[in-house]
């Protein structure tokens, strides 16, 4: 009897994998992919039903495509739900609006024989038992799915308005997000030095002066040529990380942004502290009937070289910061923030030509 791979993302790639080493049979349900074992035309309940297993992939809005309900009784497992399964690693689980990949990047520095998995880019299944310390990093998406939280710690960031679009309203994002609380231990420590203390058990200052390297796309310092100084923190992918931001910013700068401003569902946003805006991309004038300042400039449909050209053709009396803080999930502009980082680095590499 066949299972049914349910998204071909990431996640549903990753399900193809495990289900091959498995020697299980399957189809795959995906609207936008061809191939010969794939379906395009959403399957009914019936169809379901008449699947072994359905592997439910993260991103998934049933909400939206089962109006009716009609999933509510098919038996599904997620990747989290398998490796919570088969994995015998310590799994230390991060959540928060912000600051979920930082927090992950330097605990994992700290930890020997640990792992990266979850949402941070490297699936779950991709994972099992390969090693002592297993730290995931989990969306809001995959909280909702998983059926037990069996996490041996957990750590919940911080909770700020995002992904309104898919969850509908705050209150229940906020329900999601609380799942971690679900964890054998659970905190909302985010000092990832602290983090190792609480989870090793060993003194604080063993870790005290250990120097931790940063995120890549996180306000990552590119280059400094002549009186500009270019910020690359293309992984603020919503307002909140975009007003963290700002608020460490001193000195003149230049602010970019671009993406889709859909998924928060805000009305306005007031930006203080840039001498400039530049917003660019396809969602430019959905953002900028958004976002107030004085000083916009809009590119519409143009990307993002143009703006830089507009930038290093302008006049600069003192040091100024380019912060490229997009503030938006990349949307039909970009197909993530490292696509989006990487190129921002491109180019202002280029201008060191």
């Amino acid at each position: 009897m066949k299972s049914l791979i349910f998204g071909y993302g990431i996640t549903g790639q990753s399900f193809e994998r495990y289900l091959i080493k498995k020697g299980k049979a399957f189809d795959i349900y995906d609207e936008n992919l061809k191939g010969p074992n794939i379906y395009n035309q959403l399957p009914d309940q019936a169809t379901l039903g008449s699947y072994e297993m359905i592997y439910l992939s993260p991103g998934i809005n049933l909400k939206k495509l089962y109006k009716k309900g009609e999933f509510k009784k098919i038996p599904y497992l997620t990747d989290l739900d398998i490796f919570f399964q088969e994995d015998s690693s310590f799994k230390i689980g991060v959540t928060g609006t912000n600051g979920k990949s930082t927090c992950c990047y330097k605990l994992h520095q700290l930890l020997e024989d640990s792992q990266l998995i979850g949402n941070i880019g490297t699936p779950v299944l991709d994972g099992i038992n390969s090693c002592s310390y297993s730290i995931i990093e989990l969306s809001s998406f995959q909280l909702e799915k998983v059926k037990d939280i069996k996490l041996d710690f957990g750590v919940l960031l911080n909770i700020a308005p995002d992904h309104i679009d898919h969850h509908g309203t705050f209150a229940e994002y906020t329900n999601v997000k609380n799942r971690i609380k679900e964890s054998g231990i659970s905190t909302e420590e985010s000092n990832p030095k602290k983090l190792w203390s609480m989870i090793t058990g060993k003194k604080l200052s063993d870790v005290q002066d250990v120097k931790l390297e940063e995120l890549p796309h996180r306000r990552q310092h590119v280059l400094t040529r002549n009186q500009l100084v270019f910020i690359n923190d293309s992984k603020a992918t919503n307002l909140t990380a975009l007003k963290f931001a700002l608020n460490k910013m001193s000195g003149p700068y230049v602010l970019i942004l671009c993406g889709d401003p859909s998924k928060e569902q805000y009305d306005n946003y007031e930006i203080i502290g840039p001498t400039k805006v530049y917003i660019f991309g396809k969602h430019a004038e959905e953002i900028s009937k958004k976002v107030f300042h004085p000083e916009k400039i809009l590119f519409r449909n143009q990307g993002l070289s143009s703006v830089m050209n507009d930038i290093f053709k302008d006049e600069y009396h003192c040091q100024t910061n380019i912060l490229f803080s997009p503030g938006h999930p990349s949307g039909q502009d970009y197909k993530n923030f490292e696509e989006r980082g990487d190129h921002f680095i491109k180019l202002a590499l280029c201008s060191d030509d």
